[in-house]
């Protein structure tokens, strides 16, 4: 369990909490955004080290420590990494290349960390499993479930417009330029779709939760389900061929995203 709530903690960390300030402070390598990154690592570790007893929260904090030092080694190394690759014309692909092995490297260290903890648990970890789970034992199956919902629907949000950027990284602002195309003609219903940023992304969210929830119900034909209906909000926008070939690959990269990390994570839990 310690392993999978440090997993989580880094998940909520990494893909939900960080602001966009706290990503420009770590880009330009300023103490405070590290120590804010650092702050909420702790933070959303706290909920478990409460479960704890007395010992037990005492080899956990100094793991969680090794930890939050850990990943913001890693995190200042890569914006090192990513300015010298970004003064050789290289931005695009270094981003994409180093979310991949930012997030490899954290993962691993967390699993490496957190081998062979075990770990007691006090009271209250006995009255909360006794009052909302009704003497229901909280496995280590539901825990594994939570964390892969979370990381893939989340951390897909950040991977798929990294590798849109890389297919039209010859297209400087091919965003601005897909959102004026769109806007030709009669039909204003595609205006601003490009703006609608968040939008765009709860929706990616919703659809790889749902992936990931059928995945691991062996409901692998309900994933089409998801794209048909994906597609049918989008069905007058279709008429357009740029748009079309844009939206398809988002999809694409979301479903080929999901089933790669699903199954490398599976492996190593």
């Amino acid at each position: 369990m310690f392993t999978l709530s440090m997993l989580i903690s880094h998940t909520l960390t990494d893909f939900v909490i960080q602001t966009d300030n706290m990503v420009k402070a770590k880009s330009e390598r300023r103490l405070k955004g590290y120590l804010l990154h650092g702050a909420a690592l702790l933070l959303t570790s706290l909920p478990f080290l409460m479960l704890l007893d007395g010992s037990g929260m005492r080899k956990a904090i100094s793991k969680v420590l090794i930890i939050i030092a850990s990943h913001l080694v890693i995190d200042y190394l890569k914006e090192g990494v990513h300015k010298h690759l970004e003064r050789k014309a290289a931005a695009k692909i270094s981003r994409l290349l180093l979310f991949l092995s930012d997030q490899a490297l954290h993962i691993a260290v967390i699993l490496v960390v957190t081998s062979g903890s075990s770990m007691e648990y006090n009271g209250l970890s006995l009255w909360l499993t006794d009052t909302f789970l009704r003497n229901n034992e909280v496995t280590y199956e539901s825990v594994k479930r939570i964390f892969l919902v979370l990381y893939i629907s989340f951390s897909g949000a950040y991977f798929i417009p990294l590798m849109l950027d890389k297919v039209y990284e010859k297209v400087v602002g091919y965003t601005d330029i897909l959102n004026e195309i769109l806007k030709v003609g009669e039909d204003e219903i595609a205006h601003g779709f490009i703006d609608e940023v968040k939008a765009g992304k709860w929706i990616g969210i919703l659809e790889r939760v749902l992936m990931v929830i059928f995945l691991y119900s062996n409901q692998f034909s309900s994933i089409g389900f998801i794209i048909a209906v994906k597609s049918l909000a989008r069905f007058k926008m279709m008429e357009n061929k740029i748009f079309a070939e844009y939206y398809l690959m988002g999809t694409l990269f979301s479903v080929v995203y999901t089933f790669l990390v699903y199954g490398a994570l599976e492996s190593v839990l």
